[in-house]
């Protein structure tokens, strides 16, 4: 679900004003100032609550602001470390290259062929757009063949940060809340019919004329018996 676009006439509330002056438009997407930037411009209804939690609890998406989601982690290998006493190499936490920004993984991966054995180095611990988890070399459409208990280690650090970021569940769960108000659109104080099943229309259409209005019940620019 998206948020609406910029408006094409300038807003003129103050907090608009404000955070332009303070250069909140150019803040990272995810951070609180833009946010709010975003919220100064939106042109919804009052009673129109869905919108803005959306723009408040969402994940940023290219200027929308999408399902909450666990951010990929880009991992490799470093330089072994021994073991103390039989000296066989090993590969602790510690010793891998963890990168958790695209851009930074594309500098890194530029010079290299996508087919190269360097290039699939790299391994990843994400969730793709279905909601699956993908591990590994998974990420490159390979072949996953486990993690080593060194590679668990991140697995771990990895949900208990994803968990931290929804808030244990919590802005998932109103990201879902304001997705549906947004949808449903009901009006306070209107009629709030909905389509009777199996006829020309959808479920979430809401009547917003007024209660015991005469003739048939509209929704925008729907209209319905």
């Amino acid at each position: 679900m998206t948020v609406s676009e910029i408006p094409s006439k300038t807003p003129r509330q103050p907090l608009y004003r404000l955070t332009r002056k303070l250069n909140w438009n150019r803040a990272p997407g995810d951070s609180l100032r833009h946010r709010l930037y975003h919220l100064s411009w939106m042109r919804h209804p009052w009673w129109d609550w869905g919108h803005r939690v959306m723009v408040l609890v969402g994940q940023d998406f290219g200027g929308t602001y999408d399902s909450p989601s666990p951010k990929t982690m880009w991992y490799r290998e470093g330089k072994a470390v021994r073991m103390w006493r039989t000296k066989y190499p090993t590969h602790p936490p510690r010793s891998y290259q963890i990168v958790r920004d695209y851009n930074e993984l594309a500098r890194l991966t530029k010079e290299l062929a996508t087919d190269s054995d360097a290039h699939y180095e790299w391994r990843a611990i994400g969730g793709s757009q279905d909601g699956d988890l993908h591990l590994g070399r998974q990420y490159w459409g390979g072949d996953f063949y486990g993690l080593n208990r060194w590679e668990m280690e991140l697995l771990r650090r990895w949900l208990n940060r994803w968990r931290w970021r929804n808030w244990f569940g919590l802005r998932s769960w109103l990201y879902s809340q304001a997705l549906e108000a947004a949808v449903a659109q009901r009006k306070p104080f209107s009629c709030q019919q909905v389509p009777e099943p199996g006829s020309a229309g959808y479920s979430h259409w809401h009547c917003k004329l007024p209660k015991n209005h005469s003739g048939p019940h509209r929704y925008n620019n729907a209209e319905f018996q």
